[in-house]
């Protein structure tokens, strides 16, 4: 180029240079672990389609809540209640393993998945409570009794509306799982962003706001989403379908939605709920939990005055029902046994084929 100095030339030609190369290497990421995800044995049975039966159902503040019905009427009915950023499909694993032996009722917490954004802009805890007690009076026969499972906020929940309820819980409750959660001090014990030496008030500070970014993410998967979310909210032994699902399910929920609840979750306060909870109750987690770390079972499980079991996952995150699905699958089985059901052995029902 005219009047450029060969210096400067050489400059431009090394920095097009590398980010050619930068390009190339992306790319070549990308179609990697596409490759491996296409391979993974997990991939038919996560991207299976659920088809149920559509119940409508509107919250307290009028939000509607996009909420499914699996399996046969009559039979003992579970429900699953997901946790942050994440859609009733999460569950879809137990759900196929399930539904040819129990009524399983599955919903969008509001603003996630195919459930409509909050009315109001409130996400907070007594929201998700609320909701779950609209879903328990159109989704459970009256005179029954169903099985509730939360995963990570999806138990804050069952923990919150168990509290509000605590006069009724046994007449309408007969079981609990807890899976992959905790119920308070949840930043400083998280293992995602830890920073020893600078007090507990700066790690709380830092801690909310990790949980309650606005920050932008990408809408399609990249090599460096993918691997956050796996740092985050998996473990190393995740298959690649496995991380590939839970990502798809992470960067599909709404900024504000993310963020707000994000907010919610870093002041739950919910240790005294557990008082409430007087039936059969198991606390599952992965050993390799970085957001809610195996001490949240064990600060939760004395004040449990039913546990059948603490369930620990070895090579397991914080995404037990997609990493360990036989396992938690048999965890809800129990529960339905323990709470009076009848649910099938489980080798009557083959489970769906995944890792873990």
């Amino acid at each position: 180029m005219r009047g450029m100095s060969p210096f400067r030339s050489r400059t431009r030609v090394v920095a097009a240079s590398a980010l050619l190369a930068g390009g190339a290497a992306w790319a070549g990421t990308l179609v990697t672990d596409r490759r491996r995800v296409g391979d993974d044995p997990a991939r038919d049975a996560l991207a299976h389609e659920l088809v149920g039966r559509p119940l409508q159902v509107r919250a307290g503040d009028g939000t509607p809540l996009r909420v499914r019905v699996f399996g046969p009427e009559g039979a003992p009915t579970v429900v699953l209640v997901h946790g942050w950023t994440c859609a009733l499909e999460f569950w879809t694993l137990q759900i196929q393993a399930l539904m040819g032996e129990l009524r399983v009722v599955a919903y969008d917490l509001r603003g996630h998945g195919g459930s409509a954004p909050s009315s109001g802009g409130d996400y907070s805890i007594e929201a998700y409570r609320d909701d779950l007690e609209s879903v328990l009076r159109a989704a459970v026969p009256e005179g029954e009794r169903a099985v509730l499972v939360g995963h990570s906020l999806g138990a804050m929940t069952i923990v919150a509306w168990a509290a509000e309820h605590q006069d009724e819980l046994v007449a309408r409750v007969s079981a609990v799982g807890l899976f992959s959660t905790g119920v308070g001090d949840l930043i400083s014990s998280s293992l995602i962003l830890p920073a020893p030496g600078i007090g507990p008030r700066v790690q709380q500070e830092i801690g909310q706001l990790f949980l309650g970014s606005r920050a932008p993410i990408p809408k399609r998967t990249t090599p460096i989403s993918s691997r956050v979310v796996r740092y985050v909210a998996l473990c190393g032994a995740a298959s690649p379908a496995t991380v590939a699902f839970c990502e798809r399910m992470v960067l599909s929920c709404p900024r504000d939605v993310r963020a707000n609840t994000g907010s919610t979750i870093s002041r739950v306060e919910l240790l005294d709920g557990l008082d409430a909870i007087d039936v059969p109750t198991i606390v599952l987690v992965g050993k390799a939990d970085r957001l809610t770390p195996p001490v949240h079972a064990e600060r939760m499980t004395p004040r449990l005055s039913h546990l059948l079991e603490m369930v620990e996952l070895p090579d397991v995150g914080h995404m037990a029902p997609v990493e360990a699905p036989e396992r938690t699958t048999r965890a809800i089985r129990d529960l339905v046994a323990a709470g009076g059901g009848a649910a099938a052995p489980a080798s009557e029902v083959p489970p769906a084929r995944a890792a873990g």
